[in-house]
């Protein structure tokens, strides 16, 4: 399999509102960027991009902070429905209480305090696209009343007796173990069936090592550029401790990191005393050396992360261009063809990536 996009850029929208944890998001579009040449990141993004122009639901699971929304973004993006409402949710930041309220809305009347008609999601979202971020919080009773939604379109206001329809596309997204919560009873098993229909799995980034120049280098142009300390670049031990590190935040751990490297770096090089302790612990810089085993299978390994990461960030700097990168790295173009052959690296994404970003 060839690896696609470095860096996928696509315009989501910017927040147009927000309550009770959703978002709304309908046009004024700016550019935000899924980035990665793993190949598991490679083989994600095909298959959103080739589920994107149904209407099938898609559940995407992953842990916290590994950019389960971004690929929601790219599904809907990607759609023939872009133009149509988007209505993100993030199930988790709703009281129990509320939920149903929330996602269908209520009449005058219908509790205390309810002193006029609330729209609720899904018709706010109707003929267009809901984002269920977390879902594994949604509370039973309203995992019910989406589940007729989802088979029928039907839902009633709280309150109301009137039955009314909507056209919702659902994508939903989830950081916990869906299957471990329905043998435990804390989901219907008729729902996750209902969910899990397209499902994506979005890898850690400790699944995707190589991928983390990648970032360092995204994330050090647009820190920099936001706090005013644009040119920076990462010394070879600071890259060495960031390669080794597990990121139990994933990418927002990563992102975070490298903020507070930004914030704090005086010079044009940041160092490992510019990296939060946990990453720059000794206990960090052992972690590595703790796996490697025997000395021959230890280099190998090393070697095939260092080339694999450094053909990735050089494509990534050149545009793609391949006789820019050989002559960037030293190497000539037939030694740099056969490492792009050898680790099924794509220079064609990250020349389209390029082109995307102008």
């Amino acid at each position: 399999m060839s690896a696609t996009a470095a860096l996928h850029a696509i315009p989501l929208a910017r927040s147009t509102s927000f309550s009770a944890g959703s978002r709304e998001r309908r046009s004024d579009y700016s550019p935000v960027s899924f980035i990665g040449a793993d190949p598991a990141v490679t083989e994600l993004l095909q298959m959103a991009r080739r589920v994107a122009d149904t209407s099938a639901t898609v559940l995407i699971t992953g842990e916290s902070g590994t950019g389960k929304e971004l690929i929601a973004g790219i599904i809907r993006e990607e759609s023939g429905a872009r133009a149509e409402p988007f209505v993100a949710v993030n199930c988790g930041a709703i009281p129990e209480s509320l939920q149903e309220s929330e996602f269908f809305g209520h009449v005058r009347g219908a509790f205390t305090g309810a002193t006029e008609r609330k729209i609720g999601k899904l018709e706010r979202a109707n003929g267009g696209a809901i984002f269920l971020d977390e879902i594994s919080e949604m509370s039973k009773s309203l995992q019910a009343a989406l589940l007729r939604t989802l088979q029928s379109g039907e839902y009633s206001p709280v309150g109301s007796s009137e039955t009314r329809f909507c056209d919702v596309r659902v994508i939903a997204a989830a950081n916990r173990d869906l299957v471990e919560m329905v043998e435990a009873g804390e989901f219907r098993r008729d729902l996750y069936y209902r969910l899990n229909i397209i499902r994506l799995d979005v890898p850690a980034l400790r699944e995707r090592k190589s991928d983390v120049p990648l970032l360092c280098d995204y994330f050090l142009e647009t820190l920099g550029a936001k706090y005013g300390n644009p040119g920076l670049s990462l010394s070879r031990r600071a890259l060495d401790m960031l390669m080794a590190y597990d990121y139990p935040g994933n990418v927002r751990e990563l992102e975070n990191a490298l903020r507070r490297a930004v914030i704090l770096c005086g010079e044009r090089v940041i160092e490992p005393e510019h990296l939060p302790a946990e990453i720059a612990s000794d206990d960090a810089r052992n972690d590595l050396i703790e796996e490697l085993g025997d000395f021959q299978a230890a280099k190998a390994n090393a070697v095939e992360k260092f080339e694999r990461a450094y053909i990735t960030a050089v494509l990534q700097r050149t545009g793609g261009i391949i006789s820019r990168a050989a002559e960037y790295s030293g190497l000539s173009e037939r030694n740099f063809h056969e490492k792009l052959k050898k680790y099924e690296i794509s220079a064609r994404s990250f020349r389209a990536a390029a082109a995307a970003r102008k």
